[in-house]
């Protein structure tokens, strides 16, 4: 039994239960403490049968003298932060965001393959409120990722050369690549179905836009025609105004009012897309775009998706220079084409300032083990203004 349990590269918590259960005294006496594990709970004693009981509890104590021991030639060999990253590796993956964020992920992923098989409709409306519980734990999650990478980096460098102190470097090591590439996948199925949401929620809003586009326009046009004639009638000569004063004073007033009536209606014809509306589905597009796993899968919904935030971006920029039309301080000449072209890069400029606080984000929670990722994000960034221009010229 002796020489089968040194084969094993180690001793799991939930081997050791079983052991303890099974063996006898004699052969629990001969587990080598190098190969059990370092959180054995204090009370795991009570669980062995009574004749193998003081067997457990000697045991205990050797693994305990074992651990402490490592620990200190650990802490002289290579110092104090190999310790907290080997305490730290304990916990990965298992904090509160982290654990919620799983959670409302499984249930997520549950969901959707429920509604796969035909056993019901997902709701939209629920589905959005828990896409935006999820991103509210984004940075945390990505925050604790981020720790566990850099412990996970220093213990790569500083893996010692002494055979003896491998193990629980080692395992350390591996408790901390499982965290991280759970936590990835996680982040994988997060990141495809917040995208299919974005893309769902772009598709009905740009098709609420081009439905109000021809309308629009028609009152538009209108509205121009109505300007011209109110010019044309301020300017008539002093004496055609002076011998039909109130003739012209009617006229007047009377294109004003349809003006003002045409101005009303125009409002109603607004589809407004707030910046909040933007910054999500910019995030959707941007950390699917980012991550290996989305990237790789889901090409062509990030066409498609990529494709409606071009085109909302572009009646943003609209939006906002129609907005600067009406608060002009007269409401019948438009603002002056310096402050038209300032407009009109509105949605350039948004995206700018979008990529420069995600930056800032990102520095946070990848540090500089990724900087592969930050260089991406400024590759993104060049390929997103890049196409917005071109779609702007048509």
């Amino acid at each position: 039994m002796k020489n089968d349990i040194r084969e094993q590269p180690s001793i799991s918590l939930e081997m050791l239960h079983k052991l303890i259960r099974e063996l006898p005294a004699e052969a629990i006496k001969s587990l080598p403490v190098e190969k059990l594990p370092d959180n054995i709970p204090a009370d795991i004693a009570d669980e062995a049968p009574f004749y193998s009981r003081n067997a457990v509890e000697t045991l205990i104590m050797e693994a305990n003298a074992y651990q402490l021991s490592m620990r200190m030639r650990l802490q002289r060999d290579l110092g104090e932060e190999i310790i907290t990253a080997i305490d730290q590796s304990h916990q990965a993956g298992q904090t509160a965001n982290v654990r919620v964020f799983r959670s409302k992920v499984m249930e997520l992923i549950a969901a959707r393959q429920k509604a796969a098989r035909g056993e019901g409709k997902l709701n939209i409306r629920q589905l959005s409120s828990q896409i935006k519980r999820l991103s509210d734990l984004l940075i945390d999650v990505r925050m604790e990722q981020g720790k566990d990478r850099r412990m996970l980096v220093l213990l790569e460098e500083n893996t010692p050369s002494e055979a003896r102190l491998l193990p629980p470097v080692l395992e350390a090591k591996n408790r901390l690549k499982q965290a991280i590439n759970e936590l990835d996948r996680l982040l994988g199925h997060f990141f495809t179905v917040r995208l299919q949401l974005a893309r769902q929620e772009m598709r009905l809003k740009r098709k609420h836009v081009e439905s109000m586009l021809e309308k629009r326009e028609t009152l538009r046009l209108q509205l121009q025609e109505l300007n011209r004639d109110l010019q044309n009638l301020s300017a008539q000569g002093l004496l055609a105004r002076t011998f039909h004063r109130k003739q012209h004073s009617e006229q007047k007033e009377r294109i004003k009012g349809q003006i003002t009536r045409l101005v009303t209606d125009i409002k109603t014809t607004e589809v407004v897309i707030s910046e909040t509306e933007l910054t999500a589905w910019l995030d959707a597009v941007v950390d699917a775009s980012l991550h290996p796993q989305t990237r790789q899968f889901l090409r062509e919904l990030l066409t498609q998706s990529r494709t409606a935030l071009y085109s909302l971006l572009n009646h943003y920029c609209m939006s906002q220079e129609d907005a600067a039309r009406q608060i002009a301080a007269n409401p019948f000449i438009q603002v002056n084409p310096k402050d038209a072209i300032q407009f009109m890069l509105k949605s350039e400029e948004f995206i700018l300032k979008y990529f420069a606080r995600k930056r800032e984000q990102a520095s946070a929670w990848l540090s500089q083990i990724a900087q592969d990722r930050i260089d991406e994000l400024g590759s993104l960034e060049r390929e997103l203004v890049q196409e917005l221009r071109r779609t702007s010229r048509h």
